[in-house]
């Protein structure tokens, strides 16, 4: 899947609610909180895929 500009938007959103990226920002911050939360995406829906499929094979059975 790939990461849209309203999921960045969304997501630097309640990143910034939370308290983990600042309110304010230079101009020259924006670039690298947003590239920051490219990143944190990408690996949200990476795990989120991983976990997908692992709970799509069957479980293993005990011997």
């Amino acid at each position: 899947m790939d990461i849209t500009k309203d999921m960045l938007q969304a997501a630097t959103r309640k990143a910034v609610e939370a308290g983990l990226l600042p309110r304010r920002v230079y101009v020259e911050d924006i670039a690298t909180n947003a590239e920051i939360m490219r990143d944190i995406l990408e690996a949200a829906l990476e795990s989120a895929a991983k976990s997908d499929s692992d709970l799509s094979s069957p479980a293993p059975q005990p011997n």
